[in-house]
């Protein structure tokens, strides 16, 4: 991601009449990239430095030592592929932008495409991780009395 973000900053597109990524909010999206790709490295590193010279005590008693701690430290954890994942979308909306903003039909076209190809995923998400009500039915038990 780093290297992507940087030949779209610092190169001239070769035809500038059929994609300019020279727009300010192309280049507004590859500076954000950059600068989650350089984060994601450093909080990596942060965090496999760190792990690696604790041990498991250290770790229990001093990170889950009080509430603020124990809801930043999984945070911290997974800090590096959120920020990962950031910078994998600011490229995409940088080309995005570029194409919207090209004048040609069917590149113009085939972006709405794309983002409709795309846009059944939020959707899905949300039908699978909501819950269903279902109807109760009800069972009949039979209970069976020992004498005891």
């Amino acid at each position: 991601m780093l290297t992507t973000s940087v030949v779209f900053v610092s190169t001239q597109p070769p035809m500038t009449s059929f994609l300019r990524y020279i727009l300010r909010g192309s280049y507004i999206f590859a500076f954000l990239s950059f600068a989650h790709a350089l984060d994601c490295l450093m909080c990596g590193l942060a965090v496999v430095n760190i792990y690696d010279a604790c041990d498991r005590t250290w770790v229990k008693d001093v990170l889950t030592a009080s509430r603020f701690r124990l809801c930043c430290t999984p945070v911290s954890i997974s800090w590096p592929g959120i920020s990962l994942t950031v910078s994998i979308i600011f490229p995409m909306l940088a080309i995005l932008n570029a194409c919207c903003a090209s004048g040609v039909w069917w590149v113009q076209c085939l972006t709405t495409v794309e983002v409709l190809s795309w846009a059944w995923l939020p959707p899905l998400f949300a039908w699978c991780v909501v819950l269903k009500k279902h109807s109760i039915q009800s069972v009949s038990y039979t209970f069976v009395m020992f004498p005891g």
